[in-house]
């Protein structure tokens, strides 16, 4: 249970500071807490033995009946599973495929995104510089959680008449 608040508490804030300072204040204030309320370390109780934040998942069982959100214990068996899902999403009609590497960074914000997706009203803010991931990361992420993927293209003349016609045909 310990895990899993800091897991949530670290999705819920962590996730949206911009600074690493900010970040190690926050883990700290985390750490702090854990002390003070249940006399355990962060670092001992809620870190993998990879150094890296517990992370849970909800889509790593594919029963669309029970979703069981889960601590990630083999982290080989995540990336083969989104592996796999990208296979099949590249493997769709209609569907440019995406020639993407999952590495650990990358893995972890899909896992963060399909979170962010599938929330009551879930919505996200990727900030980046071109060409690192964010709008691949996002197509999977929505795939994984079986949402369809859609995006305003922006052109010369692109005006409120334009943004209105595109609602009118996401809700057709």
């Amino acid at each position: 249970m310990v895990k899993l608040w800091a897991h949530e508490v670290l999705r819920v804030f962590h996730d949206r500071l911009i600074s690493e300072e900010d970040r190690a204040k926050f883990k700290k204030m985390v750490n702090d807490q854990l002390e003070t309320q249940f006399s355990m370390n962060y670092v001992d109780h809620c870190m993998t033995n990879q150094e890296r934040d517990a992370t849970f998942v909800d889509f790593l069982v594919e029963d669309e009946e029970m979703k069981v959100y889960e601590e990630v214990t083999d982290f080989e068996k995540l990336r083969v599973h989104l592996n796999d899902k990208l296979l099949a999403f590249n493997g769709q009609k209609k569907v440019q495929p995406m020639d993407i590497v999952l590495f650990t960074d990358a893995i972890l914000h899909v896992a963060r995104i399909y979170r962010v997706l599938n929330m009551k009203r879930g919505h996200a803010l990727l900030v980046g510089v071109g060409g690192s991931g964010r709008h691949s990361l996002t197509k999977l992420s929505a795939f994984v959680s079986g949402m369809n993927f859609d995006q305003l293209e922006i052109r010369k003349g692109f005006g409120l008449k334009d943004f209105r016609a595109k609602l009118m045909e996401l809700y057709e």
